[in-house]
């Protein structure tokens, strides 16, 4: 499975914005991905987060657990 990746600097700030935007609808479900300093990887689903900002794009989430 290919990784897509986009860049914000290849787009200008409305589309930044309406890129975001479309990302937070109600009960949005987000793929939080980490990596232990022994190498192992782990991907979750997450549903706390929200936009912070869309310029510089910035989205956050928030973890209550380790």
């Amino acid at each position: 499975m290919a990784m897509l990746t986009l860049d914000p600097a290849a787009h200008n700030k409305r589309e930044n914005y309406f890129l975001l935007t479309s990302l937070c609808v109600p009960r949005p479900i987000a793929w939080v991905s980490t990596v232990s300093a022994e190498g192992v990887r782990n991907l979750a689903p997450h549903s706390y987060f929200n936009i912070v900002s869309s310029d510089p794009p910035v989205v956050h989430f928030t973890s209550t657990g380790r």
